[in-house]
Order: structure tokens, then C-alpha cells, then sequence
């Protein structure tokens, strides 16, 4: 089972959509999220276009990398996340340029989450392509 890890600096808003939007679009994939930083709560606005979109968190908290289990993943996505994901054990880490949408009006966590969800569903096709 191919497994993700998205990463950003609070586990807030950025990973925990990518993450939901991965689980919906590949649920037989193991995939988490954590921050660098994390704050104490998520994203309110997060949530509600999660909501918007028929998808919900995986944790109503945000998580910190120190606490995400021992493993080697598949991929490691990083979205500003401090260089925190470059020393996880992973076949493949790269860093999108994604960027916070720090509280702002809905429309621009609506343009997040269409964006995400673009580079998620690219994500998900590339590893289950077969090899060429």
C-alpha cells in the first residue's frame, strides 16, 4: 500500500486538506499530515471547505513531525514546512509552493483547495501509474 506524508508549519490548513483530499481520492493509501511548527487549533476556514466539499480532517488537532510513527514513506510533501520532511526516511521528497492562505477571505482557501487538490490527484495518478 503506497503511503504520503504532506507536511506545512502548523498542520493547520495546507497538509490537512492535502491529506484529505489524498485519502478521498486513494482511501487504500496510508497518508498522515503533521507541521513543523504546529499550532494549537486548525483552520477554521479549512474546515469549512473541506465541509464544502463532502471532506473532513483526519485529527481536529494538529500534529507535530516529532510525533508522526517510525516509518519509511512513499513520498513526502512539503508546503513551506521548514526543510522539516528532508530528513524523513522517504522514496521520494519534494516541496510544492504552496501558500498560506493565512486567514484570508474564503475564495482564496477555496483556490487552495482546487489547487491541492490538482497536485494531489497528480500525486495519486503518478504512483499508480504503471511503470513505463
Amino acid at each position: 500500500m503506497p503511503s504520503a506524508l504532506f507536511l506545512c508549519r502548523h498542520n493547520a490548513c495546507r497538509s490537512q486538506i492535502a491529506e484529505a483530499v489524498c485519502r478521498s481520492l486513494a482511501p487504500a493509501w496510508d497518508v498522515a499530515s503533521a507541521g513543523s511548527r504546529p499550532s494549537a487549533d486548525v483552520d477554521r476556514k479549512a474546515v469549512e471547505i473541506l465541509r464544502r466539499h463532502g471532506l473532513a480532517m483526519a485529527s481536529p488537532r494538529p500534529k507535530g513531525v516529532p510525533g508522526l510513527p517510525s516509518r519509511r514513506w512513499d513520498v513526502v510533501v512539503c508546503m513551506g514546512c521548514d526543510g522539516a520532511g528532508a530528513g524523513l526516511p522517504s522514496g521520494r521528497y519534494v516541496e510544492w509552493p504552496v501558500e498560506d492562505p493565512s486567514d484570508g477571505p474564503i475564495e482564496i482557501y477555496e483556490a487552495l483547495f482546487r489547487e491541492l487538490s490538482e497536485r494531489v490527484g497528480g500525486l495519486v495518478r503518478e504512483a499508480e501509474s504503471p511503470a513505463r
